[in-house]
């Protein structure tokens, strides 16, 4: 191991000047080669195609070229994350949930994400005693989350992609049942309210665990007090609920739609809903490129 080197290539910027130029040669080939090279390169290099972009000498079709380098890089470093993301245990939720939304919005402000769940967790901190019970707890950040700021389950618009973003659900203060219950999760986490998340068929939907049964990982009975809506501005459920719920879809009642699930569950459920988003708006390369992000997970 003391022997171990590592080296980094770095291009002159004349040089990949040079091979922007190249970007408009009519020989594919040549066009190929560099913009594998660009690829190679990575995000790094996106500054330096979005000023050939801004100058622009060459005309539409070069300019089309450019944008799809661009995305094609994004798109690999997006692809790449994921990969390291659930290789690495997808132990941070909000990692892997921000990685599938920079798969439409790459230059994400993740400090600006950050700086909304603490204003929520901020309210509800003023609210919470460490003497309540669970229910009250949740009673609480019910009443922050739907509230004092306004979260509401989009029903008017339920499979557009935007539901399914959480930077844009955190903006309009809507969405689909699971960005909402991502969005609740994330806020509970950073209180040490222990919500997990329930992966229902057809639904998403949070549970409030026993702490004794969870705690001695006893994960064959059902470990949950109570279950959350967040869809449905917190509403309560009971396991009657669920199985009520599963009867009405003609779905078995397997163990699985009664106990937590993985953060790599979570995050699998968030891009197979956007793929069904696009399908249904017949959007082939935002699929074909879905599925190649399902495939890491």
């Amino acid at each position: 191991m003391g022997n171990l080197r590592f080296y980094y290539i770095v291009i002159p910027n004349n040089q990949i000047k040079a091979l922007l130029t190249l970007i408009e040669d009519p020989d594919e080939d040549i066009f190929l080669q560099v913009k594998n090279e660009l690829l190679f390169l990575g995000i790094d290099v996106i500054p330096n195609i979005e000023q050939a972009w801004e100058k622009n000498p060459f005309g539409k079709n070069y300019l089309n070229k450019l944008e799809n380098i661009i995305h094609e890089i994004q798109f690999k470093d997006v692809y790449n994350s994921l990969t390291n993301w659930k290789e690495t245990g997808a132990s941070n939720l909000l990692d892997g949930v921000i990685l599938v939304n920079k798969f439409q919005y790459p230059e994400l402000d993740r400090k600006k994400i950050e700086k909304q769940l603490r204003t929520i967790v901020q309210d509800a901190q003023i609210e919470l005693t460490d003497h309540m019970t669970g229910l009250e707890k949740i009673t609480v950040l019910n009443d922050v989350i739907y509230k004092v700021h306004g979260f509401h389950g989009n029903k008017d618009d339920y499979y557009s992609p935007s539901n399914s973003f959480l930077n844009i659900a955190l903006d309009q203060k809507k969405g689909n049942a699971l960005i909402l219950a991502i969005i609740y999760l994330e806020i509970a986490n950073r209180l040490k309210i222990p919500i997990k998340g329930i992966n229902l068929p057809n639904h998403f939907i949070l549970g409030y665990p026993d702490e004794i049964k969870f705690e001695g990982n006893n994960q064959q009975g059902n470990t949950m007090l109570f279950y959350i809506n967040a869809f449905s501005s917190g509403h309560i459920l009971s396991k009657m609920d669920i199985s009520e719920f599963l009867d009405k879809i003609n779905t078995e009642q397997k163990p699985e739609y009664y106990n937590p699930c993985s953060n790599q569950e979570i995050v699998k459920r968030l891009i197979t809903n956007l793929k069904y988003s696009h399908k249904k708006l017949g959007a082939a390369e935002k699929i074909k490129e879905l599925e190649l992000l399902l495939s890491i997970i």
